[in-house]
């Protein structure tokens, strides 16, 4: 599954990631099982979730994320925010444009 946001999409999600506190954190040891199974039910859960990546990852968020169905919306240092929406979606997105 492909999520295709719009710029005015990913402006009002990076908006409301900024208050945010990080959920998870990534660690050296990488994207487990047990990190991509809390990933997706924080997301589940809240559909809008930021991820701080540990000092030394290796990993590729980008590839994490669209093993869940997710997509990466911001990235500033070393957090992240992901987000896929939830069946029914709980946030209004604006109309793409």
């Amino acid at each position: 599954m492909s999520l295709a946001l719009s710029t005015r999409q990913v402006a009002f999600l990076r908006s409301r990631a900024h208050d945010l506190e990080a959920r998870l954190q990534l660690g050296k040891a990488g994207s487990s099982e047990a990190f991509r199974a809390q990933l997706g039910q924080a997301l589940a859960r809240d559909e809008l979730v930021k991820v701080r990546l540990g000092k030394h990852v290796e990993d590729d968020l980008d590839a994490v994320a669209a093993a869940l169905g997710a997509v990466v919306v911001q990235r500033v240092g070393r957090v992240a925010a992901l987000y896929r929406p939830a069946e029914p979606p709980r946030l209004e997105l604006p109309d793409g444009a």
